[in-house]
């Protein structure tokens, strides 16, 4: 779910009351509240005309997502399904393959276009949409107010759509994440594009820093979600990694395991294997907050000692 020019429009008055009921008073307070207020805009040296401003939060500064976050905060409880925000970007989902689903779905669309209207922080209906995941799902549309071209309120049917970016992972309504893994290595088969063509000898070192640090995370990000299951994905991401280590010259003729060898790269399967062995142990042991506090096992201190003992532990 979109919001109309969320950091913009949030009001000062409002957001004040807000950070104050969390506790927040005298000297803190008093720095945000002149935080929002008195700014000006200097351009090649010159300063802007001062002007009251009542509403918007600056954005681009440390401290802005986390006022936004304050000012949103009490949203969820407003709501039955379950919601997760992350600043200014909201999901509400819940089952609509019981008979009550779609009926608290779109009640609870009203809630929140109530809340919006109450805080002064509006939805964009145009914006907002519905995934529907899973093979058993009603064909119920959902709606929300908002503003036609000659500015008068009428409702509007949210659009469906196959797939949607959330926080930079492309999710479709099968969670297949073919689309997403298709993404990843065309952007970061572009990126070892560029790397080739910026240089006319390009040596060891310089190709694995260079591939580590620009190219290799766009294929790892957010991996724990989309770890692909079937052969043909993992082949496609590993093909990306097969074919820039070709880039060294002297390499080109050996085979995929010496040339990895050589530059001492793992291959991408291994990382993610590793990398969900990680996460699974720091669950188990309670560095990841899942919320549950009886857990008794031990906290390791140091990433060593978790790398260690995940080799033990699934490996061993």
């Amino acid at each position: 779910m979109d919001f109309m020019k969320a950091f913009d429009t949030v009001p000062h008055a409002r957001l004040i009351a807000k950070v104050e009921a969390h506790g927040i008073q005298g000297n803190v307070l008093n720095w945000i509240r002149n935080f929002l207020a008195g700014r000006q805009v200097i351009v090649n040296g010159t300063h802007s005309d001062k002007a009251p401003v009542t509403s918007g939060i600056p954005q681009g500064s440390v401290l802005g997502p986390l006022l936004f976050t304050l000012y949103i905060n009490d949203l969820p409880s407003q709501v039955t399904s379950s919601v997760k925000l992350f600043v200014d970007d909201t999901k509400l989902y819940t089952r609509t393959d019981v008979p009550s689903g779609p009926v608290v779905m779109q009640e609870d669309l009203d809630n929140l276009q109530e809340w919006s209207d109450n805080w002064l922080l509006k939805f964009h209906p145009k914006k907002c949409s519905v995934l529907k995941l899973g093979k058993q799902h009603t064909e119920t549309s959902y709606h929300m107010k908002g503003r036609s071209e000659s500015g008068e309120e009428v409702s509007i049917t949210l659009e469906e759509s196959e797939t949607e970016k959330d926080l930079g992972v492309l999710v479709d309504n099968r969670l297949s994440f073919k689309g997403h893994v298709a993404q990843a290595t065309a952007k970061a088969n572009k990126t070892i594009g560029i790397i080739r063509r910026s240089f006319e000898h390009l040596d060891r070192e310089v190709f694995v820093q260079l591939y580590k640090s620009l190219a290799r995370p766009i294929l790892e990000y957010g991996h724990s979600v989309w770890q692909p299951q079937q052969k043909l994905l993992c082949k496609e991401i590993e093909d990306v990694q097969r074919r820039a280590t070709k880039l060294i010259s002297a390499l080109s003729e050996k085979t995929y395991p010496e040339r990895l060898a050589i530059l001492k790269l793992p291959s991408l399967e291994h990382r993610r294997l590793r990398g969900d062995m990680i996460d699974l142990y720091k669950y188990m042991h309670g560095i990841y907050d899942t919320g549950n506090p009886n857990s008794s096992w031990p906290k390791p201190k140091t990433l060593e000692e978790i790398a260690s003992s995940c080799i033990n532990h699934f490996v061993g």
